[in-house]
């Protein structure tokens, strides 16, 4: 990932994820996979976040994430933390909650803000159910 500025304010840092979110609805999970770093030995891969969103609840035919979504017993939330550079130059974390065919879920993207030569990256930390 190209890094952001150092000074990239919370929403600068989601439009990021906002825009990964966009090419997961496009189904176009290679380039939502290339649009961020990782986190190392995670396991996640492109293919494996297409079939852990397609195998999530009824696991519907053509179930797919959604920009928008209608809340239901749950309520999407988006979260940004920040804190003091760590060992592993991390300064953050962001907490998106993914919306699945136009109704939020339960299914939790996790994002590391990172502290790198030229600015800041998002490292995709781990996308599970809450």
């Amino acid at each position: 990932m190209k890094p952001l500025p150092r000074t990239s304010s919370d929403d600068q840092l989601l439009e990021v994820v906002h825009h990964w979110v966009r090419l997961l609805e496009s189904e176009r999970y290679d380039e939502a996979f290339a649009l961020t770093d990782h986190i190392e030995n995670s396991g996640w891969t492109s293919r494996f976040i297409k079939q852990f969103i397609e195998g999530y609840g009824d696991a519907e035919h053509g179930q797919k994430v959604t920009f928008e979504g209608k809340p239901t017993d749950i309520s999407q939330r988006i979260n940004v933390t920040r804190w003091h550079e760590n060992t592993y130059g991390e300064i953050g974390e962001i907490w998106y909650d993914l919306n699945i065919n136009g109704f939020a879920s339960d299914i939790t993207a996790t994002f590391r803000i990172c502290a790198v030569p030229g600015g800041l990256v998002l490292k995709l930390n781990d996308v599970h159910v809450m």
